[in-house]
């Protein structure tokens, strides 16, 4: 039996596996404490923390355990002020899981770096110096131990030296390793390995003319190091390295003594089991692991013909290398020739990198949301799909994850409105093969449309979180920007009227920043900038944005909230000009804020908790910014408008206007038998500086209102049917009503309308009827029973006196509102308004709802509809919804269905029969490869009557993937 091949196969798989003792790690972004009692103490320029459990200490790489532990923590070093030193002592059925492998024993210590969070969850936590406890004093012990056990294995180490640690702080505690893995001192040269009850045996010579002996059939290795320490390690397979380069005589007792001298470092495989007994009597550690390629002598590996793997354990994800030659240059650092890197397990890769020669250098960055990754350079490189070259480059860098790589997707389009296009999607860090610092990702668009030009963008998201060393408050913070540009030669159109007809090429774009943060003592921050170069980019290149974001602006907004009380500072401006949001379109301005400041108390006892405060507050300077553009740049023609304002209609100013706004409202919630009653008391003034006359206005609103609700219910145990999944009927009445009655000094045409809730406030006298039903069952079979709402039928009756003016209720025939939490703010239209569902099952929903106009006698609105989902593999929507005042009937169709693992196909259909017209059409097959998702769309948009096609493929491992965000953007996308 030739053993060559399994000598080979072993350095192989030694490339990316766990090592026992890693050189280097690079340190760790988490320190995550769990346990059940934790002391803490400042000492010298570090902290100690004493742990009582059981505890878990989790690292990037590693997890600790133990029933009792202390830590001590201190600056690493001037050069990395962020870094800290951690030496940990584990008492008592210490562990220390890493990658595959698990090292165990009654006390073990584990030296490793930390870069990032510590966090703790303890029950019980304490600011105490316990340096006296018993605890304390064995891991002191401890560190002493490891650091004579340290002293006495160095070579040159004078006999004389002390190497305890002090009593107090071990500042010259041991740091065995920058690996967290924990492992036994290295072994002095010349210790002998001794080769126990080995199988069957065979010499061979490696590339460099040295000996190497490979074993099969289970070997036992010892040996036993001049300071009595016994290290034992067992396997089924092993490949043993020597310095030695002669192989004559090595089968006599002499020679196999010499060749036992000689051994340098060995690769174990196979239910392997290492114990380490220290000489100090502190009990066995013991490691057991898959494989492990432990270090007697020097570092080096070379293969031949050889097919590395990587496996991400958590999505099971390869990063696989083929090649003709690998050498390792140092610890997770390897050069090739004749490779192939690919994240496909296909002897034929769907998706690969082929070089002539390439430098690969594993990271492991310890982050769950990057993976591990491998980054490369390489000469001669050429993509190629299913063995296929299709680009070349003559240099190539970047890297490969099981998360993210230089190439995120890549698309090809073609629509009626933008022409051809080639889209694609990047990677910043991984383009220049780096690791994104942790919490950071930046991407990049490069993109060509042939009838609007080149394209392109930068997209970023961060985020963070700080705990402050004295108070153990989190610092937390969030944000994302993305930005996109064109250098247009195209027009826009929207269903309207084309715009920017005859203009020459121009640099086209909008750019939006975001950020959240959350500080101590319960305040946050949101702040926002926004740009686009002119009013209709954003509606023509980013449809669902416009329609359903915030406006394009600089603000920013201060929050402290605790309890029931809040405290708020708003301000923003409008740099652009131009309106960048769908919801004011018909306003033709947006409201700026320079700036609002606000006080809120929500649901306050006061009165011995027998009444309740509710108070609104505000303090604002604002000020109307209207767009420059005309109506006619934006392309609505003589006969088009954007529709009724619901602001603004009292006329604007060009002058910032001060306004204060003070609502107050006590409530006397009390119980009369099975009635909950609620009267309540409103005051509100809100003062201007300018009215529309020219002059300031104080206008004072005062309120009264009561609230009524009960419910009742009756179960029937009766009621059975194995049609309906009926187990029982819990029959719930939960009748509402709500009186109203209001007066102010002055009309709402005598004030600037801001906004609506404050400005456009009524004087009406209202009631609303109420009368909700729930129909409950029990589903889910014995042992798994629950209850469920399997019907709901609602039913509201909006009664208004005292209307405001028709001009002031336009639409006249669409659906009337009442507010309970904010009457006056109420849309005064009489109505009735209904919704229903029915849950027949866990998979199939019926949707109605419904309102009725009863000053005009029609039916304002209506919509029916039904959601099924059947198994995993398929589930639709079909509905319709009529807008009387639209004269619009659209109907909805919307199925997913999967054909297969491989395939799956979405579809939607909008039709409106109001209109006889066709909405939009979509259709997309997705095709699932190993290691990439295709999708082919179709698509048609008769409101701008836009049609085209595309082909989007996103890489897994190469790049993000597919999800089902991506792919309704790939619906929605124009």
């Amino acid at each position: 039996m030739r053993l060559c091949g399994i000598a080979i196969a072993s350095l192989a798989l030694t490339l990316f596996s766990s090592l026992t003792r890693a050189q280097y790690q690079p340190p760790s972004e988490k320190l995550l404490i769990t346990t059940a009692s934790a002391s803490t103490w400042a000492q010298g320029r570090g902290t100690v923390i004493q742990l009582q459990g059981p505890l878990t200490l989790e690292l990037d790489h590693a997890k600790l355990r133990a029933k009792q532990a202390v830590i001590w923590l201190a600056p690493d070093s001037k050069e990395a002020p962020d870094q800290q030193r951690a030496q940990i002592a584990l008492i008592c059925d210490a562990e220390v899981e890493q990658a595959d492998s698990l090292r165990s024993g009654q006390r073990l210590i584990v030296s490793t770096r930390v870069r990032g969070d510590i966090r703790m969850v303890a029950r019980d936590r304490h600011n105490q110096d316990t340096s006296g406890s018993a605890l304390y004093r064995a891991a002191i012990a401890l560190l002493q131990d490891a650091a004579t056990t340290r002293a006495t294995n160095a070579p040159d180490a004078p006999a004389s030296q002390p190497a305890a640690a002090p009593a107090t702080a071990p500042t010259s505690a041991p740091t065995t390793t920058e690996s967290p893995t924990a492992a036994p001192p290295p072994a002095p040269p010349g210790a002998p390995v001794i080769i126990q009850n080995p199988g069957d045996l065979q010499t061979i010579t490696t590339e460099e003319g040295k000996v190497a002996v490979a074993i099969t059939g289970g070997v036992t290795l010892f040996q036993r190091r001049p300071n009595g320490d016994i290290i034992e390690l067992q396997a089924q397979q092993a490949v043993l390295y020597t310095s030695l380069k002669d192989l004559k005589d090595l089968v006599k007792p002499a020679q196999r003594q010499s060749l036992e001298t000689a051994i340098e470092a060995a690769y174990l495989e196979g239910d392997v089991r290492i114990v380490f007994t220290p000489a100090s009597g502190n009990g066995e550690q013991r490691l057991r692991a898959k494989r492990v390629y432990y270090e007697f002598g020097a570092d080096r590996a070379v293969l031949t013909d050889a097919v590395v793997h990587t496996i991400e354990p958590s999505k099971q994800i390869p990063v696989i290398m083929r090649a003709k030659l690998v050498r390792q240059l140092s610890q997770g650092e390897y050069e090739a020739r004749g490779v192939a890197l690919t994240t496909s397990a296909f002897a034929l890769p769907s998706y690969s990198i082929n070089a002539q020669k390439i430098y690969v250098r594993q990271v492991q960055t310890g982050d769950p949301v990057l993976g591990d990754r491998v980054a490369f350079r390489a000469i001669n490189a050429r993509l190629q799909i299913f063995g296929v070259p299709v680009f070349y480059l003559p240099y190539i860098s970047g890297s490969m994850t099981d998360r993210a790589s230089a190439l995120r997707g890549i698309g090809i389009t073609h629509s009626t409105g933008f022409g051809d296009g080639f889209q694609t999607t990047w990677g910043f860090f991984e383009t220049l093969g780096l690791d994104p610092p942790r919490d950071l990702d930046v991407s990049y668009r490069l993109d060509y449309y042939s009838d609007r030009g080149p394209a392109g963008g930068v997209a970023a998201a961060y985020g963070g979180a700080i705990v402050s060393e004295t108070d153990r408050e989190p610092w937390n913070f969030q944000g994302e920007l993305k930005s996109y540009f064109v250098y247009d030669k195209g027009f826009d159109t929207f269903g309207r009227e084309p715009t920017r007809v005859g203009f020459a090429p121009e640099l086209r774009g909008r750019a939006l920043w975001e950020h959240q943060h959350f500080f101590p003592n319960d305040w946050q921050v949101q702040l926002r900038a926004g740009y686009v170069t002119d009013p209709t980019f954003r509606e023509e290149w980013f449809e669902r944005e416009f329609d359903e974001d915030l406006p394009l602006d600089v603000s920013g907004y201060i929050k402290r909230q605790r309890d029931t009380e809040a405290f708020t500072l708003l301000a923003n401006v409008q740099p652009n000009n131009a309106i960048t949001t769908a919801d004011q379109m018909q306003e033709q301005f947006e409201v700026e804020h320079l700036p609002e400041l606000g006080y809120h108390r929500i649901g306050d006892g006061i009165a011995d908790d027998k009444l309740t405060f509710f108070s609104d507050d505000g303090l604002s300077v604002l000020h109307f910014r209207g767009s420059s553009a005309s109506l006619a740049e934006q392309g609505f023609g003589p006969t088009l408008s954007p529709g009724i304002p619901a602001e603004g209609q009292t006329g604007i100013t060009k002058d910032p206007t001060v306004r204060g706004d003070f609502r107050q409202e006590i409530d006397y919630p009390f119980s009369a038998g099975p009635f909950r009653m609620v009267p309540y008391v409103v005051g509100r003034y809100t003062g201007y500086s300018d009215s529309p006359a020219g002059d300031p206005r104080q206008r004072l609103f005062a309120g009264v209102g009561t609230r009524l609700t009960t419910s009742f219910w009756k179960t029937d145990d009766t009621a059975r049917s194995g049609l309906f999944d009926i187990h029982r009927v819990r029959h719930v009445i939960e009748p509402e009503v709500n009186l109203f009655a209001g007066a102010q000094t002055i009309d709402r045409n005598d004030v600037f309308n801001y906004e609506e809730q404050t400005d456009a406030i009524n004087d009406v006298a209202a009631a609303q009827l109420a009368f909700r039903q729930r129909w409950q069952t029990k589903r889910g079979g014995p042992g798994k029973w629950r209850s469920v709402d399997f019907l709901t039928f609602n039913v509201e009756g909006n009664f208004f006196a005292n209307q405001p003016s028709t001009a002031q209720r336009q639409p006249l025939a669409f659906r009337g509102l009442y507010f309970p939490s904010l009457p006056e703010a109420s849309v005064a239209r009489n109505a009735i308004n209904t919704d229903a569902s029915w849950r027949v099952s866990d998979n199939t929903v019926l949707l109605a709802d419904a309102q009725y106009n009863l000053d005009k006698t029609n039916l304002a609105t209506a919509a029916v509809g039904v959601l099924v989902r059947r198994d995993d593999r398929i589930s639709y929507y079909v509905g319709t919804r009529y807008i009387e005042e639209l004269n619009s009937n659209i109907a909805t169709v919307f199925l997913n269905y999967e054909i297969s693992k491989k395939y799956s196909v979405e579809f939607s259909q909008n039709y409106d029969f109001g209109l006889g017209q066709n909405v939009s059409s979509n259709l997309a097959f997705v095709r699932h490869f190993d290691r990439f998702f295709a999708i082919f769309r179709v698509y048609h948009n008769s409101t701008n009557d836009e049609s085209g096609f595309g082909i989007n493929i996103f890489p897994t491992g190469l790049g993000y993937g597919l999800n089902s965000d991506q792919l309704q953007s790939a619906f929605r996308q124009q």
